[in-house]
């Protein structure tokens, strides 16, 4: 069997060479030998065996091998009740007041009715109106009784119309004002040669509506709202008033701690009167930016302004005035503030006629150029309680308007202008909180005017003090104490000398004391009673105009 192997073993090692030479002589059969040797032995080495057993793993135990003691605490815990609650969404704030209506009528000396009437929806649902009436007449005056009454009339309403994200708004007013041209000399009417054809008077007739959009949230990213505007103004005589607006602002909150707004407006208004009878145009860009970080705050601005006024010398109808605002609060205590800016204030004759009733025939209508206003100062609050506020600032305006008594009618005013004046003020304010018992709110100005073109700031005043004082001293009583106090007003007069055909007088300071008291009997019914110029002063606001004395009104006030 050996010698077998063997054989199979030289027979495979000489394969390979057989082939390799089948392969040189293909096609030939050639000789070959083979050679067997009986006595060679193949030796092997030895390989010692391991005869170790193998180590016994240790056995598990049964699961019946653990013992272990439940113990049972009782507890008497009650379960968890969980209410769920729709999200409310509040369009406005809350009123504790939700009767939708309110009537106001009372009667005074000097012939003066008062009534006041107001109608509103108290639940906001999808529509929101309003109306309100008020009207308050003065059939006798300070001077000629009746010749020198007053009339006030204001009716109007508003509705809302609210979307998911949008409220859609709008409302029409309509007002009348009725005024007396009593400023005369009374000294001219009393003399027996001359005859007196008695006093003209003037009734301002103003319609307004308006239309436009907002956003519900106003807290979001993006806050925006824009407005149509119209109005028709018309007086006794010649003057008439057409003005159209848009109006459209969008708000950015990108952060806490920027926020931008861009603001755009535009207005188009036609006048007419005696001298004149134009078309204006204002149109104003107005960019803001706002970064507040902690008690520092920072706003930057444009304000871009075009308007077409004839002013002899314009260089351009479009201007562009920086903004620049500043604030820190060091402590609740004390905090100051800075402003530079400019801007153009749009004058119509409506804004006039409303500062100054008894205005008359103009030449020109103009807006007034504030080249730059300089502000600083400090304010803060006190344990809560005391709020103060104290600046200085510096002014340049072109176009700023006066009053003057008219030459040939002196009962009427005229406007005028300055080209260049500069306007130092200083102002303060103070308000006091005492829990809801008292409140006090109260402030000073100082002015200076350094003109150009006229002697005066006529008929501005060159300091004035308001004072008010609310006091709540019963549950449902509230008593009202205000004094007003101007002075440093000067008028332009004519003299009969032809070289000098104007003077400036003085006139007299103005002291206004009002007292306010307001009682609620039942939550639905009350009482008041107030009166007006109690320290009986002539309070000239305008030359030839004294106001009327002491005036009381009183009456009742019912919620319905």
């Amino acid at each position: 069997m050996r010698k077998l192997k063997i054989f199979f073993a030289a027979l495979i090692l000489g394969a390979p060479e057989i082939a390799s030479a089948q392969i040189q002589n293909r096609g030939e059969v050639q000789d070959q030998e083979f050679v067997i040797r009986k006595d060679r032995v193949l030796t092997l080495p030895n390989q010692p065996r391991v005869y170790e057993k193998l180590p016994v793993l240790p056995q598990p135990k049964g699961l019946n091998d653990f013992n272990y003691t439940v113990n049972f605490y009782e507890l008497d815990l009650p379960p968890v009740q969980l209410k769920a609650e729709p999200v409310q969404k509040t369009y406005r704030r809350d009123i504790a007041d939700r009767y939708p209506g309110f009537l106001k009528a009372g009667y005074g000396n000097f012939a003066s009715p008062l009534l006041e009437a107001r109608l509103m929806a108290t639940e906001v649902y999808d529509w929101n109106y309003s109306f309100n009436l008020k009207h308050q007449s003065f059939g006798k005056g300070p001077i000629l009784g009746e010749e020198s009454k007053e009339s006030h009339t204001n009716l109007g309403g508003n509705a809302s119309y609210f979307l998911d994200q949008i409220e859609v708004f709008g409302g029409l007013e309509w007002a009348q004002d009725s005024y007396s041209f009593y400023g005369i000399d009374t000294s001219v009417i009393n003399d027996p040669n001359l005859e007196f054809t008695g006093i003209q008077g003037n009734v301002f007739n103003t319609i307004r509506l308006h239309a436009g959009f907002r956003d519900i949230e106003k807290v979001g990213p993006i806050s925006y709202q824009g407005k149509v505007h119209f109005q028709n103004f018309k007086d006794s005589y010649l003057a008439k008033e057409t003005e159209i607006g848009l109006q459209g602002e969008a708000v950015f909150r990108p952060s806490d701690d920027w926020s931008g707004s861009v603001n755009l407006s535009f207005f188009n208004t036609s006048p007419e009167d005696r001298d004149y009878d134009v078309s204006r145009n204002y149109f104003a860009i107005r960019p803001r930016v706002v970064y507040q970080l902690d008690a520092f705050q920072f706003t930057a601005g444009l304000n871009l302004i075009s308007e077409n006024d004839s002013v002899p010398g314009k260089s351009s109808d479009f201007r562009i005035f920086p903004l620049l605002k500043a604030s820190y609060q060091f402590a609740d205590e004390f905090g100051f503030f800075g402003e530079f800016s400019g801007d153009v204030i749009r004058n119509t004759y409506y804004s006039f006629a409303m500062e100054n009733p008894f205005i008359g025939p103009s030449a020109q209508l103009l807006n007034t150029i504030n080249n730059y206003k300089v502000a600083g100062g400090i304010e803060g609050t006190v344990q809560n309680t005391v709020d103060y506020r104290a600046g200085i600032d510096v002014s340049r305006f072109n176009q700023m308007h006066f009053f003057v008594n008219s030459g040939t009618d002196t009962s009427r005013f005229e406007l005028v202008y300055d080209d260049r004046v500069t306007v130092f003020n200083i102002n303060a304010e103070l308000g006091v909180r005492v829990n809801e018992l008292y409140r006090l709110s109260s402030r000073l100005d100082l002015f200076q005017y350094d003109m150009n073109l006229q002697a005066e700031a006529w008929h501005r005043p060159t300091w004035q003090v308001g004072i008010n004082n609310q006091v709540f001293p019963l549950d449902g009583l509230l008593i009202q104490a205000n004094l007003n106090f101007m002075g440093g007003i000067k008028a332009r007069t004519i003299t009969s000398n032809p070289e000098v055909p104007f003077s400036s007088e003085k006139v007299k300071t103005i002291a206004d004391l009002q007292l306010k008291a307001d009682y609620q009997i039942t939550e639905k019914i009350g009482v008041f009673v107030e009166g007006n110029n109690l320290l009986n002063g002539q309070n000239v606001r305008w030359l030839n105009y004294p106001v009327r004395g002491v005036q009381l009104i009183g009456g009742a006030w019912l919620k319905f």
